[in-house]
């Protein structure tokens, strides 16, 4: 697995192209995140970079910035930035002929006499499908090692799999490097995780109990607020207080993968957790939780679905 990543001279590449790129907050200055992933990702990332504090509504930049002693993981700016990108339309990803995919829904508008998109600028290589890139994403991506001669480069294949485009129809769960990292992940889970992960996957009937009685006391207030012709569901029954308690596990599972195991190093010790960002709907910790709790708790199928 390539490990090979590039100095540290891209932070005020990747500085630069999020300040840029990130939506303005008129109201506060700073960046607004508008609850959208990809801009909450940039503006932590900011906040890591020690440019920026974070706000309830995204980023304000520091008075005093500097670049901490202790740089944010490669990786985890790498998908930022790609995030960020596609976000913004400066990135798009190609089918692997090169062109664009037709939307599956919505409403589609075609301009009479509109010029073809342009042909991919990104060739595709190592696993990886073409792309085309606004120039200062080039660069910048240029910048992180992730491309090189036009192409996408080796390191450049796991960083996706974090992110993958649909357009490449990628399958990382059936490479050995995946099977791999499974195993590894088993052998090597620390105490304070399992324990968690045990507390987490371990639902009891009081804990359904509890559920219901939080759902009807939701329903009773409601009501009293908005009167009686207001339209309000009924109170969980049990079997539904259960699986809204097993999706909590899952979410919960899925964040002990986002802040604790990455695919290069596996587990985090606690001086390298502090350096990630907390990259959520992450596909390759997902399917990595998928995969290890498959394996851990085969009697709780639901706490390893997807």
């Amino acid at each position: 697995m390539a490990t090979n990543t590039p100095a540290a001279g891209w932070a005020a590449d990747v500085i630069d192209f999020l300040s840029r790129n990130l939506p303005g907050d008129d109201e506060e200055g700073g960046w607004n995140d508008m609850a959208l992933t990809a801009y909450q990702i940039g503006c932590e990332a900011l906040v890591a970079l020690g440019q920026a504090d974070e706000t309830s509504r995204g980023a304000i930049p520091r008075k005093d910035a500097r670049l901490p002693e202790e740089l944010p993981r490669w990786d985890d700016l790498c998908v930022s930035v790609l995030r960020l990108a596609a976000q913004q339309r400066l990135l798009s990803y190609r089918l692997p002929d090169g062109s664009k995919p037709l939307p599956t829904s919505g409403w589609r508008i075609y301009r009479i006499g509109a010029p073809p998109p342009p042909p991919p600028n990104i060739g595709a290589a190592n696993g990886l499908g073409p792309a085309f890139a606004a120039p200062e994403v080039l660069s910048l991506l240029r910048a992180l090692g992730l491309l090189a001669e036009g192409r996408w480069t080796e390191i450049a294949e796991t960083v996706f799999w974090r992110d993958w485009p649909e357009e490449w129809k990628m399958d990382f769960a059936s490479d050995p490097r995946f099977s791999a990292a499974v195993e590894q992940a088993l052998a090597t889970i620390p105490a304070d995780i399992r324990t968690e992960m045990n507390k987490l996957v371990t639902i009891t009937d009081a804990d359904v109990t509890a559920a219901v009685k939080r759902s009807a006391a939701a329903v009773e207030e409601s009501r009293a607020k908005f009167g009686p012709n207001a339209w309000i569901g009924p109170p969980d029954t049990p079997e539904q207080a259960r699986r809204g308690l097993e999706f909590l596990c899952q979410i919960e599972l899925d964040w002990l993968f986002f802040r604790h195991w990455r695919l290069a190093g596996g587990w985090l010790v606690p001086n390298e957790a502090t350096k990630a960002l907390e990259i959520f709907h992450d596909d390759l910790a997902i399917a990595m939780r998928c995969a290890v709790i498959k394996r851990l708790y085969p009697n709780l199928p639901f706490a390893a679905a997807s």
